[in-house]
């Protein structure tokens, strides 16, 4: 009895239990929302929202370039010293700003160019309008979860992103109703933005927005710490944003819009799971190893004993409750999705072990490892989704995921052998 009263008092336990709840809800506005697009939209629909979401990854952290991984280490590291904790939020502050502003007018200059090369029409040119608009909004609800996860009130975050959540989800099924695929795209840059301002709202005793805009707290020297941080978050997030869009393209010339329509639909369910294990390491794990005097092999033990095995269980779960719910979430249209399951399951399961060792790289700026295990990874995911694709069709796309993961894990299971004995 005094064991389990111990376990409950763990602050990861709670961290977890809260999490489940936000997961367990982003699960049930995911159902709403992926219900309402495969009935109004299909899996045509579907294809173009899996393509403008591809879109959004990449001029996002275009934007970013990795400032939100250092904005979690430094507020960590100087929440005790305001005179430090200024220059650093003024000087990334700044920099979003810029970045936001120079991504929104070339959003506005080539929003045609845009339309035709994701979607193939230019009907839904008023979508890149419209990100234009909102797209600083987009960047700093980043800047601002970021700096609440650096302050280590993984509560607070986990109580943002539920707010923010139950807002979008009503935004999101009237779009969706009214405007059908037109409503699902707009529906894609609601959350960033109400997450914007619930993080504004709990921040508004630790952080000013005068201050985050003052250019007398801009520091020159905080900007020589963020080469690592750009360098990473070109190879993980830019050009890996970029092959993912290529592979959906690949999908949608090969096998046709209907079928990218249902590996988007699948994906949005791996998206929905993942966010269980992706939260928890954002939230609770990289700010441990952003810590310098961390223990790294303790953290990473804890993550495996406690976390793991309770996503490995889920995912079994998942499998057998596949058909029902492929049947709950979306429409007859996306029954083949079925075949999918076993390789993206699989594939997620190495993907998640895999996970805390990348966060280990990003936190200890392990800037060589992470470029290289990244390009290779990323490599062997586009060249195998290409040729599998040829051989298998929609089912090749899922079983290249699994063959890239086994041997990312293979590879940073290796480097951190030391670690793990």
């Amino acid at each position: 009895m005094l064991e389990i009263k111990k376990i409950i008092q763990q602050p990861l336990f709670k961290i977890t239990s809260l999490n489940s709840i936000h997961i367990l809800l982003k699960l049930v506005f995911g159902l709403i929302t992926s219900k309402a697009i495969a009935i109004f939209v299909g899996p045509n629909g579907m294809a173009y929202v899996g393509n403008f979401r591809a879109f959004l990854n990449v001029i996002e952290n275009f934007s970013l370039l990795g400032i939100q991984n250092a904005i979690v280490k430094y507020v960590a590291e100087y929440q005790n010293d305001k005179s430090k904790l200024n220059s650093v939020l003024a000087t990334f502050g700044l920099l979003l700003l810029s970045s936001s502003i120079i991504i929104s007018l070339l959003l506005i200059f080539a929003g045609r160019y845009l339309t035709t090369e994701i979607f193939g029409a230019a009907k839904f040119q008023i979508v890149f309008y419209v990100l234009a608009f909102v797209f600083p909004l987009y960047v700093f609800s980043t800047f601002c979860i970021s700096v609440v996860n650096g302050f280590q009130e993984y509560k607070k975050v986990i109580y943002i992103q539920i707010i923010s959540s139950s807002i979008v989800l009503l935004f999101s099924v009237f779009l969706i109703y009214h405007y059908q695929t037109f409503g699902a795209l707009l529906s894609l840059l609601l959350s960033p933005v109400f997450v914007f301002f619930v993080s504004l709202f709990y921040l508004r005793n630790w952080l000013s927005l005068s201050d985050v805009f003052s250019i007398s707290f801009f520091d020159f020297s905080v900007l020589k710490n963020l080469s690592e941080y750009v360098l990473m978050a070109c190879v993980s997030g830019i050009i890996g944003s970029f092959i993912l869009l290529q592979i959906r393209t690949d999908i949608i010339d090969i096998t046709g819009l209907k079928n990218a329509g249902i590996y988007e639909g699948l994906q949005r369910i791996s998206s929905y799971y993942l966010l269980f294990v992706s939260s928890i390491i954002t939230i609770y794990f990289y700010p441990k190893f952003a810590e310098s005097n961390s223990n790294t092999k303790e953290i990473i033990w804890k993550y495996f004993k406690s976390i793991l095995p309770i996503f490995a269980f889920g995912l079994v779960v998942i499998y057998f409750l596949r058909v029902f719910i492929i049947k709950v979430l979306f429409t007859a249209e996306f029954e083949t999705m079925e075949t999918l399951f076993l390789w993206q399951l699989v594939g997620d399961l190495l993907k998640a072990t895999a996970l805390i060792f990348g966060t280990i790289l990003i936190a200890k700026k392990q800037t060589k490892v992470f470029i290289v295990t990244e390009i290779v990874s990323l490599s062997i995911l586009y060249f195998s989704s290409n040729w599998l694709l040829l051989i298998y069709g929609i089912n090749g796309i899922v079983i290249a995921h699994t063959i890239t993961y086994f041997l990312y894990l293979l590879v940073l299971g290796s480097y951190f052998r030391k670690e793990l004995i």
